[in-house]
């Protein structure tokens, strides 16, 4: 039994349950709003009780002194009935107290300070239950002078500080240590002049002996409110420090995975199975192939691991047509494409497809006047460049006038208007005496450094 009896504690006594609720009314805890249904069905509140949950007696349990505490600041004594003395010896003729109902001869007439009710407390009671702002007047009215609380009403109704000097010990909470004996000060000699002025009765207040406390107290809360502000200021820029650590913490990161992605990327990009990739794919897209072809010709190329992370089939088709319409490849519609690979491939397109376009223009040269051929060698040749020029049709008629085009010329040579660009600056750049046939010898600086 006294095992049980150990491990079965009391969270809160009828007296301090029944003190909660006629307390509550001036208590806006949302906590103690949720368990005061409970409370008013239940005087005793234990560790096995079963109508509460266990979340519900924790929290209970971790706040009822603050609860305590708050309800005691809420009542203060009757200022026309402080306290009266039972004239009846007669336990039975006695008042009972409010709180622990015990019958009590001296009455305490207490007042909640938000609706006015009164209740009776004994003098037990009012030690455990009340402020010290209470016993404090108690003591005073009892053994001194019976209307102490109405003069401290009217004092403390003028000067409402006095309360906050006296009995609030947070009154000033970011008052620096070096200006806290002159608060105790402050507090010590208001109380001194307040003590006297209660016990004896009198109408005149003690203002002059009041004034230098209050005078202190006043810059004292000045100081206070300075060094709240200089604490919410440090408060501010810890955070804003804070946060700008976050940021460039953050930054740091950022840079630190984009230089490792640059870097990882770079390494690609300078690999031999990119670079052969990258050759195969510039092949395809000077073809100017349709779409279609070039998507089946694309799936015969090996792609390396690394570059299928950077684009795919579709975008290679976008950039094939952009080039195929207009000569390069901008790739603005594809964002999530590296601009290295676009540059790299917008590059080596328009160079391919400019050494195909003199090469061509070489070839159709010799064979229309560079080379001394038969008739029949020159057609053939002729035939044979008809569909290689970059894949763009040339009119059949310019076929046919370049297979005659060597018995016809004259100097200086003059090329029909309706001929390819290209082919008229090719035939145009001539000695005047003779025909000189193009070597094709066309080895770019780049080209001669990678061989190299």
């Amino acid at each position: 039994m006294r095992g049980r009896d150990r491990m079965t504690a009391t969270i809160l006594t009828p007296a301090e349950n029944r003190f909660l609720q006629l307390s509550y009314p001036a208590l806006p805890i949302p906590a103690l709003t949720r368990l005061m249904p409970q409370l008013r069905e239940h005087p005793t509140v234990k560790t096995t009780s079963d109508f509460l949950t266990r979340s519900a007696k924790a929290d209970l349990a971790a706040n009822r002194v603050d609860w305590l505490v708050a309800g005691s600041a809420a009542w203060k004594l009757l200022a026309r009935l402080p306290y009266k003395v039972n004239a009846s010896e007669q336990r039975r003729d006695w008042r009972h107290c409010a709180l622990c109902h015990l019958p009590v001869r001296y009455e305490y007439h207490v007042v909640l300070r938000l609706n006015g009710r009164e209740i009776v407390v004994g003098s037990e009671c009012v030690k455990k239950f009340m402020s010290d702002e209470m016993q404090y007047l108690m003591t005073i009215t009892t053994e001194d002078n019976f209307h102490a609380v109405a003069q401290y009403d009217t004092l403390t109704a003028k000067y409402p500080q006095v309360p906050d000097i006296l009995w609030t010990k947070d009154a000033l909470p970011h008052l620096p240590a070096q200006h806290r004996p002159a608060q105790t000060r402050v507090r010590r000699g208001t109380q001194a002049t307040v003590t006297g002025y209660l016990k004896r009765r009198t109408t005149v207040l003690p203002e002059t002996q009041l004034a230098p406390n209050l005078r202190n107290y006043a810059r004292l809360q000045a100081i206070d409110r300075t060094a709240q502000q200089q604490a919410v200021a440090r408060q501010h820029a810890q955070a804003a420090n804070a946060q700008r650590d976050a940021q460039r913490a953050q930054q740091r990161a950022w840079q630190a995975a984009n230089q490792a992605k640059d870097s990882a990327q770079t390494q690609v990009y300078q690999s031999a199975a990119y670079q052969d990739w990258l050759a195969q794919v510039t092949a395809l897209m000077v073809d100017r192939l349709a779409l279609a072809e070039f998507k089946a010709q694309l799936a015969k190329i090996t792609v390396p691991p690394a570059v299928k992370r950077l684009v795919n089939t579709y975008q290679l088709g976008v950039m094939a047509t952009e080039f195929a319409h207009q000569g390069r490849i901008h790739a603005q519609r594809l964002q999530i494409v590296p601009r290295e690979l676009v540059t790299d491939l917008d590059r080596r397109t328009r160079a391919l497809a400019a050494q195909r376009q003199r090469d061509w223009d070489d070839d159709v040269f010799n064979a229309a006047l560079g080379s001394e051929l038969t008739p029949a060698q020159r057609d053939a040749q002729l035939t044979a460049l008809r569909q290689s020029w970059e894949g763009r049709q040339v009119p059949a008629a310019v076929y046919r006038d370049l297979a005659r085009f060597k018995a016809t010329v004259t100097r200086p040579v003059e090329v029909p208007a309706s001929w390819p660009e290209p082919l008229q600056r090719r035939l145009q750049r001539q000695p005047a005496d003779r025909w000189v046939p193009a070597k094709k010898a066309h080895v770019t600086p780049g080209q001669l450094r990678r061989l190299g």
